[in-house]
């Protein structure tokens, strides 16, 4: 068996790993042996058929993942012990050549070692807060949205089409039958369609030279210059409701000053939460500046990837692509990935700073620590804190609770030990 061994970091050793003929064909007869006892040949007890009769009933790629399997666990453990690497969590294995015939069998060996951890002065780290309090301008800007959100559509009639308007468009090409529809906003389309749109009232139509973006929705269109018939089919506007005590009372409130009060309640409690995030942020960091911390790859690069499939999940949900969630944040594919990956690796190294200090302020953990973040998962969730605790001992996700209340004991530790300077309000 040949091993290479390449430092990647002070935390990640790469093995190649090339098996021995004798290893491989070793490793394919016990495959061929096991997978046979699965199978009936004709005049054999399971797993006692040659191995040349026996290829035949065989599922071929199952007895490649069990030679494999077989191969890689042996010779994984063994190249630990000859470069004198001790693992900690599961490598990251790739296969780079499997040829039976050749008896050839190599794979690559992503080996994560213990973080390299060399806390700073983490008393004292210095961080701004911001002023909590709600202001008269937040105040109005929010009842102003939460009218709009009860705002309803009004049927225009005797006025032309004005910026924020609803508007049902057709829009024909030459030599096309009949219009494609589309419903929009007057003012958010491109510039030679909101253009057109202007002043137009309800069934008047227009010819325009239209260069369509190049991420029209109508693909066939998309880029081009084309001459079409613009049709204004219907016209609305959202009529917002008067700040009145009428409005109050559907919202259960006795009274406009009532509605008021509860709306800065509900900001002022959305600002500490956002605050308190803000200070955690700086709070780690300070002491990332302050300390060298080294994580083994294979531990950023598995919640990268987890994360990369969840948002591809929540795309595919509205039938987008991971391409066009990158085209939406002004990415590619490559810098979205590189950013997610960025991300999960500063997330790694300040868990392993978090469950330093933890130990070395030898703090423990309490069942209310424990109930509060339960409660907390429950209300994030919907759910019971009893529901919540029944799902999370199915997933396993008990860990994770025991983590977040790491977290929070020791970012309120820093905090209490920081040099706060007063800010400007958030």
């Amino acid at each position: 068996m040949k091993i290479e061994s390449t430092e990647i970091n002070p935390c990640t050793v790469e093995l190649k790993v090339a098996c021995s003929s004798d290893q491989v064909q070793t490793a394919y007869d016990k495959a061929y042996r096991k997978a046979s006892k699965r199978v009936r040949v004709p005049g054999f007890r399971p797993g006692a058929a040659p191995k040349h009769l026996a290829k035949k009933y065989l599922n071929l790629e199952e007895v490649q993942r069990l030679a494999a399997e077989d191969m890689i666990r042996s010779a994984y453990t063994a190249a630990l012990k000859e470069k004198d690497l001790k693992a900690s969590g599961q490598p990251r294995i790739e296969v780079t050549k499997l040829d039976e015939e050749a008896s050839e069998f190599e794979f690559t060996a992503k080996v994560p070692l213990e973080p390299v951890v060399e806390l700073g002065e983490y008393k004292g780290l210095s961080i701004t807060a911001p002023n909590e309090t709600v202001t008269e301008e937040e105040l109005e800007e929010q009842l102003e949205n939460i009218r709009k959100r009860r705002a309803t559509r009004k049927v225009i009639e005797h006025r032309g089409a004005q910026n924020g308007d609803f508007a049902v468009v057709g829009i024909r090409a030459d030599g096309e039958d009949k219009d494609r529809r589309f419903m929009t906003v007057v003012g958010q389309t491109f510039p030679q369609l909101d253009q057109t749109l202007m002043g137009m009232e309800s069934e008047d139509t227009k010819v325009a030279d239209l260069t369509f973006p190049e991420n029209f929705q109508e693909k066939d269109w998309a880029g081009k210059l084309m001459k079409v018939d613009v049709t204004l089919r219907s016209l609305s506007a959202a009529e917002v409701p008067d700040l009145d005590e009428d409005f109050a009372k559907e919202l259960n409130a006795e009274s406009v000053e009532q509605l008021k009060e509860s709306v800065r309640a509900q900001l002022t409690e959305a600002k500490k939460r956002m605050v308190n995030d803000y200070l955690n942020e700086q709070l780690l960091e300070e002491l990332m500046k302050v300390s060298k911390i080294e994580v083994a790859d294979t531990l950023w690069e598995g919640v990268a990837e987890r994360r990369i499939h969840e948002i591809a999940d929540d795309a595919q949900k509205e039938n987008k692509t991971l391409e066009d969630v990158a085209a939406a944040n002004n990415m590619s594919l490559e810098e979205l990935s590189q950013k997610i990956g960025e991300r999960a690796q500063a997330e790694v190294k300040h868990a392993v700073a978090i469950r330093k200090i933890f130990d070395d302020e030898k703090m423990k953990l309490d069942q209310a620590d424990i109930r509060d973040q339960i409660v907390q998962i429950a209300r994030e969730n919907n759910m019971t804190p009893d529901d919540a605790l029944r799902a999370l001992r199915k997933s396993g996700g008990l860990a994770e609770v025991e983590f977040r209340a790491i977290y929070n004991r020791v970012l309120k530790f820093l905090r209490d030990e920081a040099n706060v300077i007063p800010g400007e309000p958030a």
